[in-house]
């Protein structure tokens, strides 16, 4: 089972991607609760756990959730 991450799912973009996702049997949607969103030390748990990561963030907010990420692997 594929893990996956949509960091920033709350706004419009992240909403309709979860939309698409969240019925598929093939992957597991990994959320934080709107109340932990911003807790870096969640996000930071949850990037490196997951398989994929959607990042439906602003660009500043987007590197920084890279810096987060502590393996990081280019196929």
């Amino acid at each position: 089972m594929t893990h996956v991450f949509i960091d920033g799912e709350q706004g419009t973009t992240g909403l309709q991607i979860h939309e698409r996702l969240r019925h598929r049997s093939d992957i597991t949607l990994m959320t934080l609760p709107p109340s932990q969103r911003k807790d870096k030390r969640l996000r930071e748990d949850m990037l490196n756990s997951c398989d994929i990561a959607i990042l439906c963030l602003p660009d500043e907010a987007a590197r920084e959730a890279i810096a987060l990420i502590m393996d990081i692997w280019f196929p």
